[in-house]
């Protein structure tokens, strides 16, 4: 083996719904690339976090978090989590420490000590526990025997995010850069725009409505100005919803444009005129031409080679 070749490799990261997955790779990656909200199930597509460094490149493969589906949506969420599993490396396993020690399901722990790759264990949001320590919770003793290596991490602290990434350069696979250097996703832009508005729906409404809640971006295209002009469509499944997002004169759908456009702005490295609409299409989740517009049909993806 030699120890200064350039390793580079899928991490696909793992975990129940909230356990910090996507605050973790905002963290590692020192960008917003995955949206973050208190809710849970707000990550609902696979998709790629690139980290690049001399020694190499890490795709960390972002999953929805784990549950039983109940609707055409959940099974398809469900399904691209257990298919990442088979484009890894190595598995990312991310308990929160916070949360109750039956929280995780015994058919998802079983899932994950059966794939065949190397698997880390993180312990995230360690900051909210006072001198955490592993041995006083037999249940995650009991789990961390089944990972070659177990690390208790915070995101917002930063603990022992350097040590994760050296774990996992050990146990990739040496090889060239699988993206080019500066790309820190693979995700396109109307694809960004459209996680980005939704996180905002997520944050303002404080409602039940995200779950309902589905963004399609119908155009994004530059003007002779060399702004962009983009236009989403926020779909709900109700009326009432429909309402929540407007408010009362307008006013919460603006908060959220205005919030959406700073953060697009600023990932896209774009000047841009958003233009917001809310539309009612109801049981879209369990209908497959609406899974279809908004991305949730896709076929397993392939590795990148």
């Amino acid at each position: 083996m030699n120890k200064g070749a350039r390793r580079s490799g899928f991490v696909t990261v793992l975990g129940m719904s909230s356990a910090g997955k996507s605050t973790l790779l905002n963290t590692l990656l020192e960008q917003k690339v995955a949206i973050t909200t208190s809710k849970k199930q707000s990550t609902r597509t696979p998709m790629r976090a690139i980290y690049t460094c001399p020694r190499g490149q890490i795709v960390f493969i972002d999953t929805p978090g784990f549950f039983k589906p109940k609707d055409r949506l959940e099974e398809y969420m469900l399904n691209s989590m257990i298919n990442s599993i088979s484009m890894a490396d190595v598995i990312l396993f991310v308990v929160d420490i916070t949360a109750p020690s039956e929280a995780i399901p015994k058919e998802f722990m079983d899932m994950v000590i059966k794939a065949p790759q190397p698997k880390i264990l993180v312990l995230s949001k360690t900051d909210r526990k006072h001198e955490f320590k592993i041995g006083d919770n037999m249940q995650l003793l009991s789990i961390s025997t089944y990972f070659e290596q177990t690390i208790p991490l915070s995101a917002v602290s930063r603990l022992n995010t350097e040590r994760l990434i050296d774990v996992l350069f050990g146990y990739l696979p040496e090889g060239p850069m699988l993206y080019p250097e500066d790309e820190v996703t693979d995700a396109n832009s109307r694809f960004i725009v459209t996680e980005i508005v939704r996180e905002a729906v997520f944050d303002i409404t404080h409602e039940e409505v995200p779950y309902s809640v589905a963004v399609y971006c119908e155009e994004l295209t530059e003007r002779e100005s060399g702004a962009f002009y983009i236009s989403c469509i926020i779909y709900v499944e109700r009326d009432s919803q429909k309402g929540i997002i407007i408010g009362q004169n307008g006013l919460t759908i603006k908060k959220i444009g205005v919030r959406s456009r700073e953060i697009i702005e600023k990932a896209l490295e774009i000047k841009s005129h958003l233009d917001l609409k809310v539309k009612v299409a109801e049981k879209w989740r369990r209908d497959d031409r609406f899974l279809k517009m908004f991305g949730y049909h896709a076929a397993p993806e392939k590795r990148k080679k």
